[in-house]
């Protein structure tokens, strides 16, 4: 069947709206919660690194989902909009965080509902865009995106930024030089590139065993990561871009 992104999702995580649906969906919740606490580590660490800090900034969350990173910037004290493609996503979110603000739309759509271009301090579009299969409506995400942040506002992106074969019929990686490519034309340039997990979130093929103990997995990405691993075209990285100052 071909890949309905809409569809896709709404189905997805209407059957399991937790980390599961917008994770690892055959693996239990605490693999998923470990993989969601790396990732939050090192973006906490990649934002201190650029002098980021989200209380009081209008942030958007692109690809909201189950609300993870909606909820890491509104403890951060930021004034969240979140997006995302999935309407359970928006009823939910809306429920559960009604001071935030919550949009239903298509970042690969030629139009978006977003509010004015350049408001946002930080756009986050963590495991999104390589969800986005079709190369215009990705090139057209990424437009949008970029549009959106502010003067001197980041923009934060996670894909391995590698070609990769054997994939899901619902992910598409895209190489580095492609994003820098649509984002310098933007007015974005690269301030940052870190890499989010070594042996989790990954197909382990023989070793796969090991992700039933997903605390040991956390432990040791946390100290290969420490040490400089997880650069390899196989592992998820955080992207981090920062506008340029307009004249």
């Amino acid at each position: 069947m071909t890949y309905q992104p809409r569809e896709f999702w709404q189905e997805r995580l209407a059957r399991q709206f937790d980390l599961r649906g917008s994770g690892e969906t055959g693996l239990s919740m605490e693999y998923n919660h470990a993989c969601y606490a790396l990732r939050a580590e090192v973006l906490t660490r990649a934002l201190r690194e650029c002098d980021f800090d989200p209380r009081g900034r209008e942030v958007l969350d692109v690809g909201c989902g189950t609300g993870f990173f909606t909820a890491y910037y509104l403890g951060r004290g930021a004034r969240v909009t979140g997006i995302d493609i999935a309407p359970v996503s928006i009823e939910t979110l809306r429920a559960r965080h009604p001071e935030a603000r919550f949009l239903l739309a298509d970042v690969g759509e030629r139009e978006i509902p977003l509010p004015q271009e350049g408001r946002f301090a930080l756009v986050n579009a963590m495991d999104v865009l390589y969800h986005i299969t079709d190369d215009a409506r990705w090139e057209a995400a990424v437009r949008h995106l970029a549009g959106a942040v502010a003067d001197q506002g980041l923009l934060v992106v996670s894909d391995a930024f590698s070609e990769m074969d054997r994939l899901a019929g619902h992910n598409r990686m895209r190489p580095l030089v492609r994003y820098r490519t649509l984002l310098n034309a933007a007015g974005l340039q690269l301030a940052g590139l870190h890499p989010t997990h070594v042996l989790l979130n990954r197909d382990l093929g023989p070793l796969r065993f090991l992700n039933r103990a997903p605390a040991m997995l956390l432990a040791a990405d946390r100290m290969l990561l420490a040490l400089g691993f997880g650069r390899g075209p196989n592992t998820n990285k955080i992207l981090i871009a920062r506008r340029v100052k307009s004249g």
